[in-house]
């Protein structure tokens, strides 16, 4: 077989099923066969608003596979494997790369947006970018493992300490981690917010205390009776809505932490007496970008991959929707607008779906 089916963006709003050439392996890469994809926020902005860096392009950074082929000189897989991809191409030589810090590498590549991605049969990746899974962990849990470990880097951020109130801005599939996360981390009470209740069931299920719907109670109020006054000591943005950047401060005690993860699709402006709350609380403020390559202090990809396989972490419950390679044009039609519920939206590639 020299062919392969793939779901290719050719122009935004414009996503087509084409047979495609299978691509050719060179030193240091694999040929993976994609099993199954995760619908990030992202792919829902280049596919409906923003568009990718060319056309066309293979969309899909969230995705779990088999090796089939191995390139020369690759030693940390063999054809049969089972792996999850980090999507983020790295130079390796910039003094970020350098210095252990590639998800700052000023010349990466991308999966899925600037290079062809998962949501094709077949993907060449660079050996140093698949990491092994467990063989009896499914490929749909496995390709919840980006986010997951989005999830976790941003955490490191946050410095949570035992029994830290935290609040998490946004009950999406890296907000429902985080959630979890923050319990496995120490915290004690862990309040979710939203816009939909249909999310906060969801957080409800990932293990948070306090479920708020900003459009039907004051957030102020409810951590302010819930803390006694004292406010949240963490809280984390993943919506990346101007609204929530705003309530992250507000609802910020004081010298507490505030991690911004959420990417804003549109401009972020702060009254300025929502930011003077930044200087009268003493508040750290922070940015999380993507995920760490390191080992030490934690491989934060193995983590994930860990704690999915060990139960610790759940994702089942945050898979709404499934659909088939072929019906990938149908899957991106539930995400184009946010009015309808959807939470983690899988696209089965090469694994049947399940009856």
């Amino acid at each position: 077989m020299s062919k392969m089916r793939a779901a290719v963006l050719k122009g935004i709003g414009n996503i087509e099923m084409e047979d495609r050439e299978i691509p050719t392996i060179g030193a240091g890469e694999v040929l993976v066969k994609s099993m199954v994809g995760g619908i990030c926020g992202t792919d829902i902005e280049r596919m409906w608003r923003t568009g990718t860096w060319k056309f066309p392009t293979i969309l899909g950074h969230e995705f779990a596979g088999i090796v089939t082929m191995t390139g020369e000189g690759v030693t940390n897989v063999v054809p049969g494997d089972h792996v999850v991809v980090n999507p983020m191409l790295t130079c390796g030589v910039c003094r970020y790369c350098r210095s252990g810090h590639q998800n700052m590498c000023v010349e990466y590549d991308y999966l899925g947006s600037r290079s062809d991605g998962g949501y094709a049969q077949f993907a060449k990746i660079a050996a140093k970018n698949v990491i092994k899974l467990p063989e009896d962990l499914p490929f749909d849990i496995a390709s919840t493992i980006d986010p997951l470990v989005i999830g976790i880097h941003t955490l490191t951020k946050a410095d949570i300490q035992p029994n830290n109130t935290v609040c998490i801005m946004g009950a999406g599939p890296i907000g429902n981690f985080m959630i979890q996360l923050a319990k496995i981390y120490g915290a004690g009470k862990v309040f979710a917010v939203d816009l939909m209740d249909e999310k906060l069931e969801c957080a409800k299920k990932s293990g948070a205390d306090f479920c708020v719907n900003i459009t039907k109670e004051n957030l102020f109020d409810v951590i302010e009776k819930e803390t006694g006054g004292l406010m949240a000591d963490v809280v984390i943005e993943s919506a990346g809505a101007p609204q929530a950047v705003e309530n992250s401060i507000l609802v910020a005690g004081k010298q507490g932490r505030v991690v911004f993860m959420g990417t804003p699709h549109r401009d972020v402006t702060i009254a300025d007496k929502v930011f003077e709350g930044i200087l009268r609380k003493e508040l750290t403020v922070r940015g999380s970008w993507c995920y760490d390559y390191k080992e030490l202090p934690m491989d934060e990809w193995r983590t994930g991959i860990d704690y999915l396989h060990s139960g610790k972490i759940k994702a089942d419950h945050l898979i709404t929707h499934r659909f088939s390679l072929e019906e990938a044009d149908k899957a991106f039609e539930v995400v184009k607008t946010r009015d309808k519920y959807f939470n983690k939206v899988l696209i089965y590639v090469s694994e049947n779906l399940p009856v």
